[in-house]
Order: structure tokens, then sequence, then C-alpha cells
């Protein structure tokens, strides 16, 4: 990225934010202005994220504090593959529930019939998940598309744990990302930690009592909107993450507890993006 292609999009950075505030200010392959820009893209306390309504792929866009887009993040559908995968999949569970209902007919048992429809879905999930391709996450500095900041890629399918992985705008792995699938039944919440394993922050669900009526009662018309505390690794919160009543997927990103920038910002926004089209929301 030229200086020049710089300048359109923001006025120089006044301040200039500690290093690991944008994560980028190792030279690399980038000029010092481009290095300049990217620590000023990632300086940020506050961020509103907005889904797109009506797209093919999932799309956000998010601002910052006085409303300027900051950055746009789109999840490409890979269409042929998904189309496929949940046609199978149909398929499959129509499939298991004509069993279903012969096993009741030639046996009378309704046990069996149960357990023949429980295996029919299970493998109708399971020709889903194995079809279905792997889709990253990639974060632009607007809807151009021309320059890629960052990329969340889907590391896994199965196993206890959702990874992914945070890219730099070099393409260079910084960090990882990973939600238990156990626990997510009655309380969401993701893990980011460095590449070595070491625990960066936690994100949670702000209250057990609530994610629970969450499961059973779903949003209520808004009452019970999904709302997420982050916490520093020892526990202490220092950010939330809010949904806001409306028709698309709104949050509010508010990193109050963190003035200093002692969490890397690259990794708070992509368990922001995370934390809707990780969920499967």
């Amino acid at each position: 990225m030229s200086p020049e292609t710089i300048e359109q999009y923001h006025e120089p950075v006044a301040q200039e934010p500690p290093p690991h505030a944008s994560g980028g200010t190792e030279p690399g392959p980038f000029p010092p202005e481009t290095v300049a820009y990217l620590q000023w893209l990632f300086a940020f306390h506050l961020l509103t994220v907005k889904q797109q309504l009506i797209a093919i792929a999932q799309r956000y866009y998010v601002f910052d504090e006085a409303g300027a887009p900051r950055f746009y993040v789109v999840r490409p559908p890979k269409l042929g593959m998904t189309t496929m995968a949940r046609f199978l999949r149909l398929v499959t569970l129509l499939a298991g529930y004509v069993l279903a209902v012969m096993t009741f007919f030639q046996t009378q048992s309704i046990v069996l019939a149960i357990v023949v429809f429980l295996v029919g879905a299970n493998l109708a999930k399971l020709v889903r998940v194995l079809l279905t391709p792997y889709r990253d996450i990639r974060v632009y500095t607007d809807e151009t598309e021309q320059w890629q900041v960052l990329l969340i890629s889907q590391d896994n399918k199965f196993g206890l744990y959702h990874w992914y992985t945070v890219h730099d705008a070099a393409g260079q792995p910084v960090a990882r990302a990973k939600r238990h699938l156990i626990k997510a039944i009655w309380r969401r919440g993701w893990i980011a930690e460095t590449l070595d394993g070491r625990p960066i922050c936690r994100v949670r669900e702000d209250s057990l009592l609530l994610a629970i009526l969450r499961r059973y009662l779903g949003p209520l018309w808004g009452l019970l909107r999904t709302n997420f505390d982050l916490l520093f690794p020892d526990g202490t919160p220092f950010g939330e993450y809010n949904r806001k009543f409306a028709i698309r997927d709104h949050y509010l990103l508010n990193l109050y507890g963190d003035p200093e920038y002692l969490v890397d910002r690259r990794v708070v926004l992509a368990i922001s993006i995370l934390l809707d089209t990780g969920e499967g929301r």
C-alpha cells in the first residue's frame, strides 16, 4: 500500500500506540508508513459491528467510535459445496425418517424406531460436516476488498474444540482462537491463545442464568439478546460485546478496561467476528 493510498483513508497518526496495539510494528514486507497505518487501524477501544442484512456471503461493516468505517469483513459462502452438503444432509435425514417409520411398523417398537431415527439424524449431521468446505474469514479496510489486513482461518471440523488461526496483514499467524463445544451447550465461550499456547484473553456469555434461559427461550423478542464479557487470563473483565436491538446482527464492542492495549486488538477483532459467524448465528 502506497502512502497516497493510506492518506486517502485517514489522517496521519497523532500519537503512536504501543507496538502490540496493532501487533504490526515489525518492518516485515511493509514500509514504515504502512506500518504506521496498521498501528492506527488496530488502535481502537470502541467498535460497532453490523452484519449486512441481505447477502449471499456473511458480510460485516465495522465502524469506529466516531461512526467512520474502519473494517469490512467477509466470509465467502462457497455455495457449490455448501449447497451439496445441505442437500445430502436432507436426503440422509429423510432416509433415516423413512427407515424409522418402517422399523416401527415391522417391529411395533417405538424405542427401536426412535433409535433408528436418532442414528439417521446424527449420520445426516456427519455428512454435512464432512462435505461442508472450510470457510475462512477475511478482514479488509473497505468494500473494495483490495487490502486484506486480517485473515481468520478455520482449522478443523471435529473435536472438542473449534479452532481458528488469526493471520496478520502479511499473512503470518499471530494467534489462535478456540471454542469449547461441550461447554457451549450451557454457556458460550472462546479462548484466545498465542501460537505457543499461552492465554491472551477469554470471552464468555455475560450470565450463566441468562445463557441457560437463551437455550430454552431463544432471544425472546430481543429481551434475551446474547451479550459477552471479555476477560484477561486471570478473569478480570476488560470489555464487553453487546448485541443491540435491531433486525440485523448489530453489536457494540467496548474495551473499557484496557486503555494500555494489553490485549492485541487483532485478536479482539477476530474474536468479535467469531462470536457471530463462528457461533453459527
